[in-house]
């Protein structure tokens, strides 16, 4: 990957702070958000067998256990995570944005491997926070499990298997029902609200251009798994103004310079995030690639797997990163 490239990607995110924006996309909160009931918290949810269910908080929870980074920041943005007793799943701190790591490095225990059961219970916590698949028998116990024992659980839908379309509009709620579970729900709309402005910034000022035909690819051991137009990713390239490339669940190098992408978006995982780089460049000097549009412009990105699936307020981060790959010039880069 050239210099250049490298200090355009890095400088996504402060143009993204710096950039103007346009009017709202959405003027209101996502619908079912967790709301007040008399004293009590209500937050519609789902249990480990998927089935709907409510929560009840008589208080907002004072000992949060937080499992994998998307949970743990979420509650570091909403500027509670001294109720944190337990992070775990954050690769590193590297991984948090730069202004969340003093407030993190004060959390009792973080590791990146779950704990078990017993560890959990040792901790006396009242909040649980993780994904879907935190919640199973395999794991920490389910949902159920939990509950039984007066301590509520809450897992983004995003994260649930078999999940027909993952949206932006699941992430915003999962932003506010956070923030209204741990008394923050203003911070928590104002967050929401960031992401609607930047969206609307970006639709805005892209109106009227080509929309940049997109591929979303994560490496696998002997393919390539694509994001497609009913996943987060997808969500988030249509929302700023991408046309998806979605042949199917995976695609061959073939497929690729068949459908020859203006831009190419690659997804990282944590196991990867040290290697992305490397991986990357072995991709775009594949011999057979170098007529793809996206490798003789350049236009090869980077995704961490954090700001694309399950990722609440690195959603944000998500919506800069494609827009500023789909549309440089928006974000101080060349068209």
């Amino acid at each position: 990957m050239s210099r250049t490239l490298k200090k355009f990607v890095a400088g996504v995110f402060c143009a993204c702070l710096i950039a103007g924006c346009g009017q709202l996309q959405t003027g209101h909160s996502p619908q079912g958000v967790a709301q007040y009931t008399g004293h009590d918290i209500v937050v519609d949810a789902f249990s480990s067998n998927g089935k709907s269910i409510q929560l009840h908080f008589h208080r907002s929870p004072n000992r949060i256990v937080a499992v994998w980074q998307n949970s743990v920041e979420t509650i570091l943005a909403l500027e509670a995570g001294d109720r944190i007793v337990a992070a775990l799943g954050v690769p590193n701190e590297e991984c948090l944005k730069p202004e969340y790591r003093a407030i993190y490095n004060k959390i009792p225990l973080k590791q990146f491997q779950l704990l078990d059961t017993e560890h959990i219970l040792m901790l006396e916590p009242d909040f649980i926070l993780g994904w879907s698949s935190t919640f199973s028998e395999k794991t920490t116990k389910t949902t159920d499990f939990w509950l039984g024992r007066g301590i509520n659980t809450y897992f983004p839908v995003n994260t649930m298997s078999g999940r027909k379309q993952r949206t932006i509009d699941d992430e915003y709620k999962y932003i506010i029902d956070i923030g209204t579970i741990v008394n923050k729900r203003e911070k928590a709309e104002e967050i929401v609200q960031e992401m609607q402005e930047k969206i609307s910034y970006i639709q805005i000022n892209t109106l009227h251009r080509t929309r940049p035909r997109a591929l979303i690819i994560e490496q696998m051991r002997d393919s390539y798994m694509v994001y497609g137009a009913n996943s987060l990713a997808g969500d988030i390239l249509r929302s700023v103004n991408g046309e998806i490339i979605a042949p199917g669940k995976n695609i061959s190098y073939e497929e690729i310079i068949e459908a020859n992408p203006d831009v190419i978006f690659m997804v990282y995982s944590e196991n990867n995030y040290a290697n992305a780089e490397k991986i990357t460049e072995n991709f775009i000097n594949k011999a057979a690639l170098q007529d793809v549009n996206a490798i003789k412009n350049k236009r090869i990105y980077n995704l961490p797997l954090y700001v694309i699936y399950g990722s609440a307020t690195r959603t944000y981060d998500g919506i800069c990163m494609m827009a500023a790959g789909l549309y440089p010039d928006l974000f101080g880069g060349q068209k």
